[in-house]
């Protein structure tokens, strides 16, 4: 079998030449990396990853294939997936299909048989940033041209293209309150972790107003995770901001992007990361309990600690034990909060936010 060519170009000028094992395309993005060992159809088709060219820094992956039931959106939203070894075969119980099956399907190009130590060495000391990659022009200065004029993510408005287009509901006739989910990017599990519980759930696309969310008489609010820079997203901050200012004592619960909705609309700083943080192991700390989480995490930006600091109406609730930037932070009254990774339900180190939340949906009844 002739194997295809495949070319990486940054946008600093650092070019990669690998094997196709992917969809005979071209497509641009920011180029990120994700140390995940396991979930990498979980992270593939989750809306948060939308225009993000992926580097899995584990060296084989697609042993597993992929399945049904693991779709966290409708299909893989990454624009670009890279890895050392793409595994030919895949084998287990819950499988469908090959993950390079769903690549193909669609339409996302991929690169293996080139050094990913390489590339994400060259990303931990230069940061994330645009590049282009293709099987179809190998002209290193023509890719270099076509990136030029490609809007870098964090200039993007990146949740319009993966929101819901209009509000629907779901377990209408669940015995518990009534949820909001304002969808930034919502992945499918989050949704499901509400419905699983048999709350009423009414999902709401990013560009909701807060007159419109307010009106279905709700008990609790969740900013769900989702794409880029949120101050890209001024109707999302104008939202959340009139939410808290017309109920405060309305549940606020918000993660990932959510997360950067909430500190802004609470007049907090939101800071880019260098590398961001992309994985199933980042360790966190909750300061109140003193105890550690090892998280998920698909996130390029923090709230800055000093503006919450000065801020007379919030507080600093959880550090990111790699690097000492805030993972979470709440209000003073503590019904407004938020934190940076992926919390779950059934996991003993971070499923009591979940059941934090709960309880304060059912005393707001």
């Amino acid at each position: 079998m002739v194997l295809k060519k495949c070319i990486l170009a940054l946008e600093d000028g650092k070019v990669f030449e690998g094997f196709s094992c992917g969809a005979d395309t071209e497509s641009t993005g920011e180029i990120v990396f994700n140390t995940a060992v396991f979930g990498y159809q979980e992270i593939v088709t989750d809306p948060a990853t939308a225009k993000q060219l992926i580097c899995f820094a584990h060296p084989h992956v697609g042993d597993c294939g992929f399945n049904n039931q693991d779709f966290q959106s409708g299909a893989i939203q990454a624009t670009g997936l890279f890895f050392k070894e793409y595994s030919k075969r895949y084998s287990n119980w819950r499988a469908d299909g090959s993950m390079q099956d769903q690549i193909v399907k669609d339409n996302v190009v991929a690169m293996e048989g080139f050094d990913t130590r390489a590339l994400i060495k060259h990303i931990r000391e230069n940061g994330t940033q645009k590049a282009i990659v293709s099987t179809k022009d190998f002209d290193v200065e023509s890719l270099k041209s076509k990136l030029a004029k490609v809007v870098a993510n964090d200039k993007q408005d990146l949740v319009k293209t993966v929101t819901c287009k209009e509000k629907y509901s779901l377990n209408e006739n669940g015995k518990k309150q009534k949820i909001a989910i304002i969808d930034y990017g919502c992945p499918k599990s989050f949704i499901d972790t509400f419905t699983s519980q048999d709350y009423k759930v009414t999902v709401f696309p990013a560009t909701a107003t807060a007159d419109e969310i307010l009106k279905e008489c709700l008990q609790g609010i969740f900013l769900s995770s989702g794409p880029g820079y949120a101050a890209n997203s001024s109707y999302a901050i104008d939202t959340v901001k009139q939410i808290i200012q017309k109920c405060p004592d309305m549940p606020v619960f918000a993660i990932g992007f959510g997360s950067q909705v909430l500190a802004l609309a609470n007049g907090a700083k939101v800071v880019k990361h260098k590398i961001g943080h992309r994985g199933a192991n980042y360790p966190v700390r909750d300061i109140n309990t003193n105890k550690i989480a090892i998280t998920s995490q698909n996130n390029g930006y923090y709230t800055d600690k000093n503006s919450i600091e000065q801020n007379e109406n919030l507080q600093v609730t959880h550090i990111n034990l790699y690097d000492g930037t805030v993972a979470g932070f709440a209000n003073k009254k503590g019904n407004n909060f938020a934190v940076e990774f992926y919390p779950s339900l059934d996991s003993d180190e971070t499923g009591y936010l979940f059941k934090n939340f709960f309880d304060m949906v059912e005393k707001n009844a």
